[in-house]
Protein backbone atom coordinates (compact mmCIF):
# COMPACT_ATOMS: atom_id res chain seq x y z
CA UNK A 1 0.00 0.00 0.00
CA UNK A 2 1.13 3.56 -0.49
CA UNK A 3 2.79 5.67 1.98
CA UNK A 4 0.24 8.24 3.79
CA UNK A 5 2.07 11.60 2.75
CA UNK A 6 -0.48 13.88 3.08
CA UNK A 7 -2.01 15.72 5.57
CA UNK A 8 -4.87 18.18 5.77
CA UNK A 9 -5.75 21.36 8.42
CA UNK A 10 -8.83 22.37 8.33
CA UNK A 11 -8.31 26.03 10.02
CA UNK A 12 -10.99 28.09 8.57
CA UNK A 13 -12.91 28.13 11.59
CA UNK A 14 -13.60 31.66 13.39
CA UNK A 15 -12.96 30.49 17.01
CA UNK A 16 -15.88 32.15 18.26
CA UNK A 17 -15.72 30.53 21.46
CA UNK A 18 -11.92 31.68 21.90
CA UNK A 19 -13.00 35.35 21.83
CA UNK A 20 -11.67 38.40 22.39
CA UNK A 21 -8.16 36.35 21.43
CA UNK A 22 -9.40 35.34 17.72
CA UNK A 23 -10.61 38.74 17.06
CA UNK A 24 -7.26 39.64 15.55
CA UNK A 25 -5.73 36.02 15.78
CA UNK A 26 -6.67 32.71 13.88
CA UNK A 27 -7.78 30.52 16.54
CA UNK A 28 -4.69 27.94 15.22
CA UNK A 29 -2.17 31.03 15.27
CA UNK A 30 -2.98 31.18 18.94
CA UNK A 31 0.20 30.32 21.21
CA UNK A 32 0.06 27.73 23.49
CA UNK A 33 2.95 26.95 25.71
CA UNK A 34 4.86 29.73 24.10
CA UNK A 35 3.91 27.82 20.66
CA UNK A 36 0.89 28.16 17.94
CA UNK A 37 -2.10 25.67 18.23
CA UNK A 38 -0.89 24.82 14.48
CA UNK A 39 2.18 23.94 15.39
CA UNK A 40 1.84 20.81 17.66
CA UNK A 41 0.38 19.59 14.24
CA UNK A 42 3.16 20.60 12.18
CA UNK A 43 5.48 18.86 14.33
CA UNK A 44 3.67 15.35 14.60
CA UNK A 45 3.30 15.73 11.12
CA UNK A 46 7.15 15.85 10.53
CA UNK A 47 7.73 12.97 13.38
CA UNK A 48 5.56 10.86 11.52
CA UNK A 49 6.78 10.83 7.29
CA UNK A 50 3.87 13.16 6.44
CA UNK A 51 5.81 15.39 3.24
CA UNK A 52 2.93 17.43 2.12
CA UNK A 53 0.75 19.98 4.16
CA UNK A 54 -2.66 21.08 3.00
CA UNK A 55 -4.15 24.14 5.19
CA UNK A 56 -8.03 25.06 4.49
CA UNK A 57 -8.16 28.67 5.93
CA UNK A 58 -10.73 31.58 5.70
CA UNK A 59 -10.59 34.10 3.36
CA UNK A 60 -10.10 36.70 5.96
CA UNK A 61 -7.39 34.90 7.54
CA UNK A 62 -5.30 34.11 4.01
CA UNK A 63 -2.53 36.45 4.68
CA UNK A 64 -1.92 35.77 8.46
CA UNK A 65 -1.48 31.87 7.27
CA UNK A 66 0.66 33.06 4.40
CA UNK A 67 3.23 35.34 6.59
CA UNK A 68 3.14 32.18 9.18
CA UNK A 69 4.19 29.95 6.52
CA UNK A 70 6.78 32.17 5.20
CA UNK A 71 8.26 32.93 8.67
CA UNK A 72 8.42 29.18 9.76
CA UNK A 73 8.43 27.16 6.94
CA UNK A 74 12.25 26.98 7.68
CA UNK A 75 11.82 24.92 11.21
CA UNK A 76 9.81 22.46 8.69
CA UNK A 77 12.28 22.01 6.10
CA UNK A 78 11.00 18.25 4.93
CA UNK A 79 6.92 19.50 4.63
CA UNK A 80 5.64 21.12 1.24
CA UNK A 81 2.70 22.97 2.23
CA UNK A 82 -0.30 24.25 0.32
CA UNK A 83 -2.84 26.73 1.26
CA UNK A 84 -6.27 26.66 -0.21
CA UNK A 85 -9.37 29.02 0.92
CA UNK A 86 -13.19 27.85 2.08
CA UNK A 87 -14.81 30.33 0.96
CA UNK A 88 -18.29 29.26 2.73
CA UNK A 89 -18.52 28.33 6.23
CA UNK A 90 -20.41 24.96 5.49
CA UNK A 91 -19.04 22.22 7.79
CA UNK A 92 -15.69 20.54 8.79
CA UNK A 93 -16.22 17.88 5.50
CA UNK A 94 -17.01 20.71 3.18
CA UNK A 95 -13.51 22.26 4.29
CA UNK A 96 -12.06 19.40 2.57
CA UNK A 97 -13.13 19.75 -0.78
CA UNK A 98 -10.95 22.99 -1.50
CA UNK A 99 -8.40 20.50 -2.12
CA UNK A 100 -10.07 17.52 -3.50
CA UNK A 101 -7.44 18.06 -6.60
CA UNK A 102 -4.69 17.16 -4.18
CA UNK A 103 -6.41 14.13 -2.14
CA UNK A 104 -8.50 12.54 -4.90
CA UNK A 105 -5.91 9.83 -5.40
CA UNK A 106 -4.98 8.64 -2.50
CA UNK A 107 -5.58 8.58 1.33
CA UNK A 108 -4.60 10.82 3.33
CA UNK A 109 -4.78 12.54 7.50
CA UNK A 110 -7.12 14.81 8.43
CA UNK A 111 -6.15 16.69 12.09
CA UNK A 112 -7.72 19.30 13.83
CA UNK A 113 -5.56 21.91 15.89
CA UNK A 114 -7.61 22.90 18.97
CA UNK A 115 -7.26 19.15 20.06
CA UNK A 116 -3.27 18.66 21.25
CA UNK A 117 -2.54 15.23 21.54
CA UNK A 118 -0.12 14.09 24.37
CA UNK A 119 0.74 10.51 23.64
CA UNK A 120 4.39 8.24 23.54
CA UNK A 121 4.24 7.50 19.75
CA UNK A 122 3.45 10.54 17.35
CA UNK A 123 -0.42 10.29 17.23
CA UNK A 124 -0.31 10.71 12.80
CA UNK A 125 1.96 7.75 12.45
CA UNK A 126 -0.11 5.75 14.92
CA UNK A 127 -3.20 6.42 13.07
CA UNK A 128 -1.56 5.50 9.72
CA UNK A 129 -0.25 2.47 10.77
CA UNK A 130 -3.66 1.19 12.23
CA UNK A 131 -4.82 2.32 8.11
CA UNK A 132 -2.44 0.14 6.62
CA UNK A 133 -3.61 -3.12 9.07
CA UNK A 134 -7.09 -2.11 8.83
CA UNK A 135 -7.30 -0.66 4.85
CA UNK A 136 -10.32 1.50 5.92
CA UNK A 137 -11.05 5.05 7.02
CA UNK A 138 -10.07 4.86 10.78
CA UNK A 139 -10.90 7.89 13.63
CA UNK A 140 -9.47 8.68 16.83
CA UNK A 141 -11.45 8.26 20.02
CA UNK A 142 -11.88 8.96 23.24
CA UNK A 143 -14.60 7.86 26.38
CA UNK A 144 -15.85 10.30 28.29
CA UNK A 145 -18.64 10.71 30.73
CA UNK A 146 -21.64 10.34 29.74
CA UNK A 147 -23.61 13.35 30.41
CA UNK A 148 -21.00 15.28 28.00
CA UNK A 149 -21.84 13.54 24.47
CA UNK A 150 -24.26 15.80 23.65
CA UNK A 151 -21.74 18.07 22.81
CA UNK A 152 -19.66 15.69 19.94
CA UNK A 153 -20.13 13.31 17.31
CA UNK A 154 -20.66 10.17 18.92
CA UNK A 155 -20.52 6.45 17.62
CA UNK A 156 -21.89 3.15 17.64
CA UNK A 157 -19.22 0.48 18.28
CA UNK A 158 -18.35 -2.99 17.88
CA UNK A 159 -15.32 -4.30 19.15
CA UNK A 160 -12.38 -6.03 17.17
CA UNK A 161 -11.31 -9.41 18.99
CA UNK A 162 -9.30 -10.73 16.09
CA UNK A 163 -6.67 -7.74 15.47
CA UNK A 164 -3.40 -9.26 13.97
CA UNK A 165 0.41 -8.53 14.79
CA UNK A 166 1.03 -5.18 15.56
CA UNK A 167 -2.47 -3.88 17.51
CA UNK A 168 -2.54 -6.68 19.48
CA UNK A 169 -3.02 -4.15 22.53
CA UNK A 170 -5.22 -0.92 21.24
CA UNK A 171 -8.63 -0.89 21.57
CA UNK A 172 -10.18 -1.06 17.86
CA UNK A 173 -13.73 -0.73 16.78
CA UNK A 174 -15.91 -1.72 13.98
CA UNK A 175 -17.65 1.65 13.75
CA UNK A 176 -21.77 0.97 13.36
CA UNK A 177 -23.02 4.32 12.92
CA UNK A 178 -22.42 7.86 13.58
CA UNK A 179 -24.77 10.31 15.70
CA UNK A 180 -23.80 14.34 15.65
CA UNK A 181 -24.33 15.78 19.42
CA UNK A 182 -27.04 13.58 20.31
CA UNK A 183 -29.19 13.90 23.73
CA UNK A 184 -27.35 11.64 26.09
CA UNK A 185 -30.54 9.46 26.31
CA UNK A 186 -29.87 8.98 22.52
CA UNK A 187 -25.68 8.62 22.39
CA UNK A 188 -25.52 5.05 21.22
CA UNK A 189 -22.02 5.39 23.57
CA UNK A 190 -19.72 7.29 25.36
CA UNK A 191 -17.07 7.22 22.71
CA UNK A 192 -16.96 10.25 20.41
CA UNK A 193 -14.27 11.48 17.79
CA UNK A 194 -11.61 13.58 18.51
CA UNK A 195 -9.79 15.55 15.94
CA UNK A 196 -7.65 13.19 13.83
CA UNK A 197 -8.39 10.94 10.81
CA UNK A 198 -7.40 8.94 8.17
CA UNK A 199 -9.42 9.06 5.37
CA UNK A 200 -9.72 7.59 2.02
CA UNK A 201 -10.70 8.92 -1.51
CA UNK A 202 -14.03 7.66 -1.59
CA UNK A 203 -14.75 9.74 2.11
CA UNK A 204 -13.81 12.81 -0.17
CA UNK A 205 -16.22 11.67 -3.16
CA UNK A 206 -19.21 11.40 -1.06
CA UNK A 207 -18.51 15.11 0.22
CA UNK A 208 -18.20 16.31 -2.67
CA UNK A 209 -21.29 14.57 -4.11
CA UNK A 210 -23.37 15.61 -1.66
CA UNK A 211 -21.88 19.21 -1.89
CA UNK A 212 -22.57 19.08 -5.92
CA UNK A 213 -26.08 17.88 -5.17
CA UNK A 214 -27.15 20.93 -2.54
CA UNK A 215 -28.39 23.85 -4.16
CA UNK A 216 -27.11 25.77 -1.73
CA UNK A 217 -24.42 25.08 0.86
CA UNK A 218 -25.81 26.54 4.09
CA UNK A 219 -23.41 27.19 7.08
CA UNK A 220 -22.50 24.64 9.01
CA UNK A 221 -24.23 21.92 6.21
CA UNK A 222 -21.78 19.41 5.74
CA UNK A 223 -19.99 17.99 8.80
CA UNK A 224 -17.35 15.71 7.96
CA UNK A 225 -19.24 12.47 9.28
CA UNK A 226 -21.84 12.45 6.39
CA UNK A 227 -18.95 10.94 4.35
CA UNK A 228 -18.24 8.61 6.71
CA UNK A 229 -21.90 7.78 7.35
CA UNK A 230 -22.43 7.06 3.40
CA UNK A 231 -19.51 4.30 3.88
CA UNK A 232 -21.21 2.80 6.69
CA UNK A 233 -24.84 2.92 4.40
CA UNK A 234 -22.90 1.22 1.42
CA UNK A 235 -21.34 -1.87 2.90
CA UNK A 236 -17.82 -0.37 3.60
CA UNK A 237 -16.04 -0.53 6.82
CA UNK A 238 -14.86 2.58 9.25
CA UNK A 239 -12.83 1.81 12.77
CA UNK A 240 -12.30 3.73 15.35
CA UNK A 241 -9.34 3.92 17.59
CA UNK A 242 -9.43 4.51 21.52
CA UNK A 243 -6.33 5.81 21.38
CA UNK A 244 -4.36 6.00 25.15
CA UNK A 245 -2.81 9.12 25.17
CA UNK A 246 -4.56 12.80 26.87
CA UNK A 247 -6.50 15.18 24.90
CA UNK A 248 -6.24 18.60 25.78
CA UNK A 249 -9.15 20.54 24.35
CA UNK A 250 -8.48 23.98 23.49
CA UNK A 251 -11.64 24.90 21.94
CA UNK A 252 -12.19 27.74 24.90
CA UNK A 253 -11.05 29.59 27.26
CA UNK A 254 -11.37 27.79 30.13
CA UNK A 255 -9.80 24.79 28.59
CA UNK A 256 -7.31 26.79 26.97
CA UNK A 257 -5.67 27.85 29.87
CA UNK A 258 -5.93 24.17 31.26
CA UNK A 259 -3.75 22.99 28.33
CA UNK A 260 -1.60 25.82 29.09
CA UNK A 261 -1.14 24.62 32.79
CA UNK A 262 -0.82 20.74 31.45
CA UNK A 263 1.86 21.61 29.19
CA UNK A 264 3.77 23.57 31.23
CA UNK A 265 3.52 21.18 34.06
CA UNK A 266 4.68 18.20 31.55
CA UNK A 267 7.68 20.85 30.12
CA UNK A 268 8.58 21.22 34.38
CA UNK A 269 8.77 17.16 34.87
CA UNK A 270 10.57 17.16 31.15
Amino acid sequence: MKKITKLVLPVAGLGKRLMPLTKKTPKNLIPVNGKPLIEYALEDAVMSGIQEVILVVNPAHREQFKKYLKERAKQFPGLAFHLRVQHTPAGNGHALLPAFDLLKNEPFVVRFCDDIILSKEPLIKSLASLFYHYKAPILLLERIPKKDVSRYGVVGVKRVRSQGSGVKREKIYEITKIVEKPKTSQAPSNLIIVGGYVLTPAVLRNLKQVADSLPIVAEDALPLAVGLQIELIVGRKVYGWEFNGKRLDCGTLENLEKAQETLKRSAGRG
